[in-house]
């Protein structure tokens, strides 16, 4: 399946041509000459034949470098597809205290990590089959990260291998010292995670809060957060990631679980997250129906170069062999 990103800068290839046939039309500058009745005769060489072409090698470079600015991609289609499973929301804490080397990984063979990459593995695990964990291909995730302000990384779907993907993409922002970025706002993300639940027709909804328990700003609070949760009927699993000594807020998280009806985790290595997800397993599930996303390739790479060497190869060869006075 292809697709154009930027459409619209296919109307420039009619103006090119418009403007080619223009130039071909328009009066060529010429010198005085006595006669030229006896070169009328000689036979064309084949400089002469080919330079024909050379306006039709511009138009071509210049038309490959409208396709390539209207980036061409292709995809899979979007595929609707039922599962019998849980719609689970994953919120995972990014902020500057994630940066720290407090969490063992006794399952990776690795003694010191930070924690957010403990966490991108463990979730990595729990969406895909590996190990321990036998996957969630029938339940329906989705991806959000917060610091100082939440970013949606990925919908509820049943792709799991974009989801994959993105979550590779989450990392600590690099601000300075006192900036918004280095903030937590973990009833925000608390907000948005049960409000792109809401929208679900499931019997069992479920946030994964992965987090410190820090919160420092932001429009919503955690209790807030948790109330608003606990009206929709939507269970929040909080998992402390850290030490308390390193920072982590138990009771903070711990009230965010018992006021939906989740539970608790103190994951003070990476195989206590493992039972997070066993516990999910013991969820009424129901049927959903949803579409697998569409991930998009660029092409343009390939057309912006080769409409690039076009345009090269004709002033090369109007510059030197084809080159012609007036």
């Amino acid at each position: 399946m292809i697709r154009f990103a930027h459409p619209w800068f296919i109307a420039l290839i009619p103006v090119l041509v418009a403007v080619m046939v223009m130039r071909l039309r328009r009066p060529r500058p010429t010198v005085v000459y006595s006669s030229l009745d006896a070169l009328r005769g000689l036979p064309r060489t084949t400089a002469q034949r080919v330079k024909g072409w050379l306006q039709l090698l511009e138009l071509v470079g210049l038309a490959l470098l409208v396709v390539a600015m209207a980036r061409p991609q292709s995809g899979r289609e979007d595929v609707r597809m039922t599962s019998n499973g849980v719609a689970i929301q994953l919120v995972i804490d990014r902020s500057e205290s994630m940066r720290a080397l407090d969490l063992d990984d006794n399952r990776w063979d690795r003694t010191r990590i930070s924690r957010l990459d403990v966490v991108k593995e463990v979730v990595r695990d729990f969406v895909s089959p590996d190990g321990d964990l036998p996957g969630r291909p029938e339940d329906l995730v989705g991806l959000v990260s917060f610091a100082g302000y939440v970013k949606s990384h990925c919908p509820l779907t049943l792709d799991h291998g974009l989801l994959v993907e993105l979550l590779s993409t989450i990392r600590v922002p690099e601000a300075a010292r006192g900036d918004d970025l280095l903030m937590t706002a973990m009833g925000d993300a608390l907000v948005i995670g049960v409000s792109r639940l809401r929208e679900i027709e499931a019997k069992s909804k479920v946030v994964v809060l992965l987090s410190d328990g820090r919160s420092n700003i932001g429009v919503a609070s955690p209790e807030s957060a948790a109330d608003a949760a606990a009206d929709e009927e939507i269970k929040v699993y909080t998992v402390g990631i850290g030490t308390v000594r390193g920072g982590l807020d138990e009771a903070a998280l711990r009230h965010v679980a018992e006021t939906t009806g989740g539970r608790y985790f103190n994951a003070r290595t990476a195989s206590d997250l493992v039972e997070v997800y066993r516990t999910i397993d013991g969820l009424e599930r129901t049927e959903i129906e949803a579409f697998k996303a569409t991930r998009w390739r660029d092409l343009f790479p390939a057309w912006l170069w080769t409409g690039i060497g076009l345009l090269l190869l004709h002033r090369f060869l109007v510059d030197t062999r084809f080159r012609s006075l007036p």
